[in-house]
């Protein structure tokens, strides 16, 4: 569950990326962070199913992240953090470390196409929130437990039919695209 801390430190990313997006700051150094509403959702699906190992895919400056790490300390569990951009995870890290989460999260740094092969464990829930022309290619390459879910955003602001119609043309897979923030794509695996 977020608290007072965790949600103060979601709003100051959150103020942040929103500045950036204002000034025209250019593409490679804003902060592309996940909007506070999808992070409270992210963190109550993730604590409410009972989530003990999750992962998320491209964790920019941490604003996913805390809502991530706050459902593993709910929940006792384990989140790993992938991030391509070192800088952002420092931060990520720094933030998650004064919140006193950080003993949740497990950091890597890299492409993910490059780390994900090596993860051997299926996981409860996993978030990608990445390069867009990644999310199909990153999707069949992480293992998922039976009954475990996939969250994609921005599906509704990037109109991400392409990836829609990959998740929901698989065996064994219900998706719903709900619109909270840019658009989530809900993926579970039926058991």
């Amino acid at each position: 569950m977020l608290g007072i801390q965790e949600r103060t430190a979601i709003a100051r990313l959150w103020e942040r990326k929103l500045d950036q997006d204002q000034r025209n700051a250019p593409f490679e150094t804003r902060h592309r962070n996940l909007e506070p509403t999808s992070a409270e959702f992210l963190s109550a699906l993730a604590a409410g199913t009972g989530s003990r190992l999750i992962l998320e895919v491209g964790g920019s400056s941490g604003l996913s992240t805390i809502g991530l790490a706050a459902a593993v300390r709910e929940t006792s569990g384990r989140l790993i953090t992938i991030e391509i951009e070192p800088q952002r995870q420092a931060e990520a890290r720094e933030t998650l470390q004064s919140l006193g989460l950080d003993a949740y999260v497990e950091f890597r740094s890299g492409d993910a196409g490059e780390i994900l092969p090596h993860l051997a464990n299926p996981f409860d829930l996993a978030f990608i929130d990445c390069e867009k022309q990644d999310y199909i290619r990153f999707f069949d390459m992480i293992r998922i437990k039976p009954g475990g879910i996939v969250v994609a955003d921005n599906i509704l602001s990037h109109n991400l039919v392409e990836y829609v119609a990959h998740v929901r043309s698989k065996l064994n897979v219900e998706s719903i695209t709900l619109p909270v923030g840019k658009g989530l794509e809900i993926t579970r695996f039926v058991i």
